[in-house]
């Protein structure tokens, strides 16, 4: 594994530390899903149609994405060029959720990604993820969102929080 790929999966472990410690310290119990599956998906719907502004708009102002080998880009804008020189590759996103927990004004998303060459097509990446979605005035937004290239993750041993293909 490189360096990188460590650094990643440590941002990866220390996100879902700090999800993990907020939820704990909440009064109330964490809810399920966090953020609803539809508003979930759309990222990757929007990924898929080529609109990097919608994806962009999902995320807070001061958002971080967080990719394996590259980076860290912060704010929509950043995160919106970024989306938009994946887009112009041609790839086509799946994207999995195992785990999507909320609680009041936070939750969390967790799962599988693959990358496919196009639409339906071949395989050229897989991984992991991490959001941590805030909500702010009754909207729902991206505060982190870190990606590790690897292995897929293997289904949680409970049924997973809702449904498939959802990023």
């Amino acid at each position: 594994m490189t360096p990188a790929m460590l650094r990643v999966r440590a941002v990866l472990l220390a996100a879902g530390l700090a999800a993990a410690s907020i939820f704990a310290g909440c009064s109330r119990s964490a809810t399920s899903p966090g953020v609803s599956p539809d508003l979930k998906h759309s990222w990757e719907i929007a990924f898929n149609r080529g609109d990097a502004g919608a994806v962009a708009a999902l995320y807070a102002p001061n958002a971080e994405l967080v990719m394996s080998g590259a980076v860290p880009v912060r704010g929509p804008s950043a995160i919106r060029a970024a989306i938009d020189v994946m887009i112009k590759a041609g790839v086509k996103v799946r994207i999995g959720s195992e785990q999507n927990v909320g609680n009041e004004d936070v939750a969390y998303v967790y799962g599988p990604y693959s990358v496919l060459d196009k639409a339906g097509g071949r395989v050229v990446e897989t991984g992991a993820y991490l959001e941590v979605w805030r909500r702010r005035r009754g909207i729902w937004q991206i505060d982190l969102d870190v990606n590790a290239v690897g292995p897929p993750i293997a289904p949680a041993a409970t049924t997973s929080t809702s449904g498939a293909a959802a990023h």
